[in-house]
């Protein structure tokens, strides 16, 4: 029986394939990842700060920053002196 279950998941492996926005969607997510990751350097920054940094939208700043911090990529620091805004920074 687990030969069977093997060897399932070996077909199931060889014959699904990826469609490409899938592909498309992954390489846009990991460009964007890549610009945010590299404006914070070693520093805590704050969503208008990052969306300064890299020229994103606020929306896209906002939707890719909560997304890296859900995946544990980023931390929430701080609230800034006038509790508007967190300052993020890379998980070490």
């Amino acid at each position: 029986m687990k030969e069977k279950t093997g060897s399932t998941f070996k077909i199931k492996r060889e014959t699904y394939q990826v469609t490409q926005t899938a592909k498309d969607n992954l390489k846009s997510f990991n460009a964007i990842k890549k610009k945010i990751m590299e404006a914070f350097g070693d520093e805590e920054k704050t969503i208008p700060q990052l969306v300064e940094k890299t020229g994103l939208s606020k929306e896209e700043t906002v939707y890719y920053t909560m997304s890296l911090l859900k995946f544990g990529l980023i931390q929430a620091v701080r609230l800034d002196d006038a509790d508007e805004f967190y300052y993020y920074k890379i998980r070490k």
